[in-house]
């Protein structure tokens, strides 16, 4: 199964549906989404590695705190990410746990074409669809 991300018109918002043959992938799908509203992607050396682990009670959480975590480390680090790694999504016994890695470089407004400020992620019309075969998920962000 392939994998790859779409997005959907929203009255001032943007939703996009991702997918991808695990549900890793398919976090990694939104992440890198999320990134394409936000610059060019391909304007960002994935350079910088920086490790992140991010909590939810469960899965709508789950994307909710790992889109937020990032849109957050623009700010934070004072870099934009390009390239997006789940390692791992555990259940545990509080909910789910994901350990990732972003790449990424620090903002420079010369070489990165911005497109689009994103204030948040949303649970608007989400939806977590999994299958044997792929994981599709529907999100909105607020812009």
């Amino acid at each position: 199964m392939d994998r790859g991300f779409r997005f959907h018109e929203h009255t001032a918002d943007i939703t996009i549906e991702c997918w991808a043959p695990t549900l890793e992938e398919s976090f990694e799908e939104a992440a890198k989404a999320t990134f394409e509203v936000i610059l060019d992607t391909t304007t960002v050396s994935p350079t910088t590695p920086f490790n992140l682990v991010v909590v939810g009670i469960d899965l709508q959480e789950l994307l909710v705190e790992w889109i937020g975590r990032l849109i957050a480390l623009i700010d934070i680090n004072g870099q934009f990410y390009s390239s997006f790694k789940v390692e791992t999504i555990d259940r545990e016994s509080t909910g789910y746990r994901l350990k990732g890695t972003v790449f990424g470089e620090d903002i420079d407004f010369s070489k990165h074409d911005t497109k689009t400020e994103v204030k948040a992620m949303t649970y608007a019309d989400m939806k977590i669809e999994r299958t044997d075969e792929t994981t599709r998920l529907w999100f909105t962000l607020d812009l």
